[in-house]
């Protein structure tokens, strides 16, 4: 079991569960709907920003002030100088960690959309391409599968937190496991298989300062490794993250093993 150490209350906005370790993080509200983290992602390719992902992360309560569901919207702008790209993405999660909905819309360099349903306890994803001509392609997959679709940083964060839902509290520190999920990555109409892994505290490197940050692995099994808008993958069948996260476990940093790419916090 790993440990980490929280110095401020996790708002686990996915589900009824609440990891108190100190302090309880502002809320903004808006109605019935609390602001579990909002912000943006720098995305940087060999050094060089080449694109933003704005999200949005929050948690709809019902008339006795439980939790509902929660919605992550994400809009995402791509130009390294050859290639433009425009994507927006938003998912819905019942508090029980059930897929609602899911879906996904391009509006640059062509339009497209696709989206995710539950129907009969299964998933149904439906295709609408650049040509029109609208496709449904079923999955066999349980109704709480994870949504982890390509270009969309934010639902890492998401995974994140229903990871953080299993841990356990030992007076001021998280006892961590190793959390198994099953994955859906829309963009490629490929499910997988998704381990996530608390390795401890560690040194990194965000915009030139050294912070000492949780650092938490991602590997994920089946669909490419990478299919990063202009460029169709590396070929592999896995992949292995690593974020680092800061105290209130807001995603700060992340990187792909073997890969040019890093997500930094704006």
């Amino acid at each position: 079991m790993k440990t980490a150490r929280p110095a401020i209350l996790l708002s686990m906005m996915m589900s009824a569960i609440l990891l108190s370790a100190g302090d309880k993080p502002k809320e903004k509200e808006h109605g019935s709907a609390k602001v579990a983290d909002a912000g943006s992602f720098g995305i940087y390719v060999n050094g060089r920003r080449v694109g933003t992902e704005t999200f949005n992360i929050t948690q709809t309560m019902n008339a006795e002030h439980q939790p509902e569901y929660s919605t992550t919207t994400s809009e995402i702008k791509f130009d390294d100088g050859r290639f433009k790209a425009i994507q927006t993405a938003e998912m819905q999660i019942s508090a029980k960690g059930e897929l609602r909905s899911y879906v996904w819309h391009a509006t640059v360099p062509e339009k497209e959309e696709a989206s995710v349903e539950p129907k009969d306890q299964l998933l149904v994803e439906h295709v609408i391409p650049a040509d029109l001509k609208k496709v449904d392609v079923p999955h066999m997959l349980p109704v709480s599968t994870v949504i982890l679709d390509d270009n969309f940083f934010a639902q890492r964060e998401v995974l994140l937190w229903w990871y953080l839902a299993t841990c356990r509290r030992q007076g001021n520190d998280l006892m961590c496991g190793t959390g198994k999920f099953v994955i859906l990555v829309p963009r490629q109409h490929l499910s997988g298989n998704a381990t996530m892994e608390l390795m401890g505290q560690d040194k990194v490197m965000v915009k030139g300062t050294e912070r000492e940050l949780n650092k938490i692995k991602l590997e994920t099994n089946g669909p490419q490794a990478l299919n990063w808008l202009n460029d169709q993958g590396q070929g592999s069948e896995s992949s292995q993250w690593v974020l680092w996260v800061d105290d209130r476990y807001r995603v700060i940093k992340m990187t792909v093993a073997g890969s040019n790419v890093e997500v930094i916090r704006d």
